[in-house]
Protein backbone atom coordinates (compact mmCIF):
# COMPACT_ATOMS: atom_id res chain seq x y z
CA UNK A 1 0.00 0.00 0.00
CA UNK A 2 1.37 3.27 -1.13
CA UNK A 3 0.72 6.04 1.63
CA UNK A 4 0.59 10.21 0.41
CA UNK A 5 0.52 12.90 2.99
CA UNK A 6 -1.47 15.51 0.86
CA UNK A 7 0.65 18.69 2.40
CA UNK A 8 3.13 20.91 2.51
CA UNK A 9 3.06 21.51 5.81
CA UNK A 10 6.49 20.57 8.15
CA UNK A 11 3.68 20.79 11.54
CA UNK A 12 1.91 17.75 9.61
CA UNK A 13 4.68 15.77 8.54
CA UNK A 14 6.71 15.87 11.67
CA UNK A 15 3.24 14.19 13.19
CA UNK A 16 2.91 11.75 10.71
CA UNK A 17 6.17 10.64 10.66
CA UNK A 18 6.37 10.49 14.34
CA UNK A 19 4.21 7.31 13.78
CA UNK A 20 4.92 6.20 9.89
CA UNK A 21 8.01 5.62 9.09
CA UNK A 22 7.07 6.26 5.55
CA UNK A 23 5.23 8.02 3.18
CA UNK A 24 5.34 9.89 0.15
CA UNK A 25 4.06 13.67 -0.14
CA UNK A 26 1.89 15.26 -2.66
CA UNK A 27 1.24 18.78 -2.30
CA UNK A 28 -2.54 20.09 -3.45
CA UNK A 29 -3.63 22.94 -5.31
CA UNK A 30 -6.66 23.92 -4.15
CA UNK A 31 -8.80 26.83 -3.77
CA UNK A 32 -8.79 27.34 0.03
CA UNK A 33 -11.67 30.05 -0.21
CA UNK A 34 -15.00 29.90 1.96
CA UNK A 35 -18.49 29.70 0.38
CA UNK A 36 -20.53 32.16 1.01
CA UNK A 37 -22.48 31.45 4.51
CA UNK A 38 -20.47 28.03 5.32
CA UNK A 39 -19.42 27.56 8.82
CA UNK A 40 -15.84 26.57 9.96
CA UNK A 41 -16.28 23.56 10.37
CA UNK A 42 -17.82 22.49 6.79
CA UNK A 43 -14.91 24.78 5.30
CA UNK A 44 -11.88 22.71 7.24
CA UNK A 45 -13.97 19.65 5.90
CA UNK A 46 -14.62 20.25 2.46
CA UNK A 47 -10.83 21.69 2.12
CA UNK A 48 -9.55 18.59 3.33
CA UNK A 49 -11.68 16.67 1.17
CA UNK A 50 -10.90 18.79 -1.70
CA UNK A 51 -6.87 18.41 -1.08
CA UNK A 52 -7.24 14.49 -0.66
CA UNK A 53 -8.85 14.04 -4.17
CA UNK A 54 -6.55 16.19 -5.88
CA UNK A 55 -3.41 14.46 -4.63
CA UNK A 56 -5.08 10.90 -5.34
CA UNK A 57 -5.60 12.54 -8.98
CA UNK A 58 -2.36 13.36 -8.99
CA UNK A 59 -0.83 10.30 -7.93
CA UNK A 60 -2.52 8.33 -10.35
CA UNK A 61 -4.30 5.03 -9.37
CA UNK A 62 -0.94 2.71 -9.68
CA UNK A 63 -2.30 -0.08 -6.97
CA UNK A 64 -3.64 0.18 -3.61
CA UNK A 65 -3.02 4.00 -2.30
CA UNK A 66 -4.33 5.77 0.95
CA UNK A 67 -4.17 9.40 0.98
CA UNK A 68 -4.43 11.44 3.83
CA UNK A 69 -5.21 15.00 4.14
CA UNK A 70 -6.12 17.56 6.51
CA UNK A 71 -7.08 21.58 6.57
CA UNK A 72 -6.62 23.40 9.69
CA UNK A 73 -8.33 26.98 10.75
CA UNK A 74 -8.76 29.23 13.44
CA UNK A 75 -12.43 30.76 14.19
CA UNK A 76 -13.58 33.18 16.72
CA UNK A 77 -17.07 34.09 17.00
CA UNK A 78 -18.03 32.42 13.62
CA UNK A 79 -15.55 33.98 11.33
CA UNK A 80 -12.70 32.05 9.60
CA UNK A 81 -9.24 33.70 10.73
CA UNK A 82 -6.83 32.78 8.12
CA UNK A 83 -3.13 33.00 6.90
CA UNK A 84 -1.64 36.84 7.84
CA UNK A 85 -1.62 39.04 4.06
CA UNK A 86 1.63 40.53 5.49
CA UNK A 87 3.14 41.42 9.19
CA UNK A 88 0.71 44.25 10.17
CA UNK A 89 -1.74 41.57 9.08
CA UNK A 90 -0.12 38.71 11.62
CA UNK A 91 -0.09 41.87 14.61
CA UNK A 92 -4.03 42.49 13.89
CA UNK A 93 -4.70 38.59 13.78
CA UNK A 94 -3.21 38.38 17.47
CA UNK A 95 -4.69 41.62 18.94
CA UNK A 96 -8.17 40.26 17.70
CA UNK A 97 -7.27 36.74 19.95
CA UNK A 98 -5.87 39.20 22.66
CA UNK A 99 -6.77 37.62 25.96
CA UNK A 100 -9.84 35.77 24.39
CA UNK A 101 -10.67 32.06 23.83
CA UNK A 102 -10.84 30.93 20.27
CA UNK A 103 -11.31 27.26 18.32
CA UNK A 104 -8.81 25.40 16.13
CA UNK A 105 -10.77 23.60 13.79
CA UNK A 106 -9.25 20.81 12.17
CA UNK A 107 -10.26 18.64 9.57
CA UNK A 108 -8.59 15.10 8.20
CA UNK A 109 -9.69 12.97 4.76
CA UNK A 110 -8.65 9.54 4.32
CA UNK A 111 -8.85 8.43 0.92
CA UNK A 112 -8.15 4.36 0.28
CA UNK A 113 -8.24 3.23 -3.13
CA UNK A 114 -8.14 0.10 -3.94
CA UNK A 115 -10.34 -0.35 -7.27
CA UNK A 116 -12.50 0.75 -5.39
CA UNK A 117 -12.84 4.29 -3.25
CA UNK A 118 -13.62 4.68 0.32
CA UNK A 119 -13.54 8.02 1.58
CA UNK A 120 -14.02 9.58 5.33
CA UNK A 121 -13.97 13.21 6.93
CA UNK A 122 -13.83 14.12 10.30
CA UNK A 123 -13.15 17.21 11.91
CA UNK A 124 -11.71 18.03 15.64
CA UNK A 125 -12.34 20.81 17.59
CA UNK A 126 -9.98 22.52 20.29
CA UNK A 127 -10.33 25.59 22.21
CA UNK A 128 -7.45 27.88 22.91
CA UNK A 129 -7.22 30.94 25.26
CA UNK A 130 -4.59 33.79 24.61
CA UNK A 131 -2.77 35.45 28.06
CA UNK A 132 -3.40 39.18 27.93
CA UNK A 133 -0.93 41.03 25.61
CA UNK A 134 0.29 44.45 24.76
CA UNK A 135 1.86 45.37 21.83
CA UNK A 136 5.21 45.13 22.59
CA UNK A 137 4.77 41.51 23.27
CA UNK A 138 2.70 40.93 20.54
CA UNK A 139 5.54 42.35 18.36
CA UNK A 140 8.04 40.13 20.17
CA UNK A 141 6.24 37.37 19.81
CA UNK A 142 6.42 37.80 16.03
CA UNK A 143 9.45 37.91 15.34
CA UNK A 144 10.34 35.06 17.24
CA UNK A 145 8.12 32.71 14.70
CA UNK A 146 7.30 32.05 11.22
CA UNK A 147 3.93 33.30 11.10
CA UNK A 148 3.09 34.16 7.41
CA UNK A 149 2.16 30.41 6.72
CA UNK A 150 0.07 30.20 9.89
CA UNK A 151 -3.91 30.02 10.14
CA UNK A 152 -4.13 32.94 12.89
CA UNK A 153 -0.91 33.58 12.88
CA UNK A 154 0.99 31.66 15.59
CA UNK A 155 2.42 28.25 16.19
CA UNK A 156 1.55 26.66 19.72
CA UNK A 157 4.09 24.82 19.26
CA UNK A 158 6.57 27.70 18.24
CA UNK A 159 7.23 29.85 21.59
CA UNK A 160 3.54 28.84 22.70
CA UNK A 161 3.76 29.85 26.02
CA UNK A 162 4.51 33.15 25.39
CA UNK A 163 0.77 33.77 24.07
CA UNK A 164 -1.14 30.77 25.09
CA UNK A 165 -2.86 30.79 28.57
CA UNK A 166 -4.62 27.70 28.05
CA UNK A 167 -5.20 24.72 25.68
CA UNK A 168 -8.45 22.56 26.03
CA UNK A 169 -8.55 19.65 23.95
CA UNK A 170 -5.63 18.28 21.39
CA UNK A 171 -2.52 19.85 21.02
CA UNK A 172 -1.65 17.79 18.14
CA UNK A 173 -5.06 19.11 16.65
CA UNK A 174 -4.10 22.91 17.17
CA UNK A 175 -0.55 22.07 15.85
CA UNK A 176 -2.79 20.83 12.80
CA UNK A 177 -2.66 17.27 12.48
CA UNK A 178 -5.47 15.33 15.31
CA UNK A 179 -3.33 11.90 16.27
CA UNK A 180 -6.12 10.63 18.06
CA UNK A 181 -8.85 11.17 15.70
CA UNK A 182 -6.83 10.03 12.74
CA UNK A 183 -6.08 6.74 14.71
CA UNK A 184 -10.10 6.61 15.15
CA UNK A 185 -11.14 7.09 11.54
CA UNK A 186 -8.06 4.31 10.42
CA UNK A 187 -9.93 1.90 12.90
CA UNK A 188 -13.48 2.70 12.11
CA UNK A 189 -12.39 2.22 8.04
CA UNK A 190 -10.61 -1.39 9.24
CA UNK A 191 -7.46 0.03 7.76
CA UNK A 192 -4.99 0.55 11.17
CA UNK A 193 -3.20 -2.56 11.23
CA UNK A 194 -2.42 -2.32 7.07
CA UNK A 195 -1.76 0.97 6.76
CA UNK A 196 0.85 0.51 9.58
CA UNK A 197 2.59 -3.00 8.42
CA UNK A 198 3.05 -0.87 4.75
CA UNK A 199 4.65 2.44 6.25
CA UNK A 200 7.27 0.48 8.48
Amino acid sequence: MRVILASSSPRRKMILGGVLNFFDIIVPDVDESSLPGENPRDHAERVSALKAAESLGKAGRNGETLVIASDTIVTIGGKIIGKPADYEDAVRTIDMLNGKTHSVVTAVTIIHDNGMTRTATSSEETGVTFRKLDGEEIREYLSLVEYADKAGSYAAQEHGDKIIASIQGSMTNVIGFPLRKFFAMLVELDLAMRVFAAAK
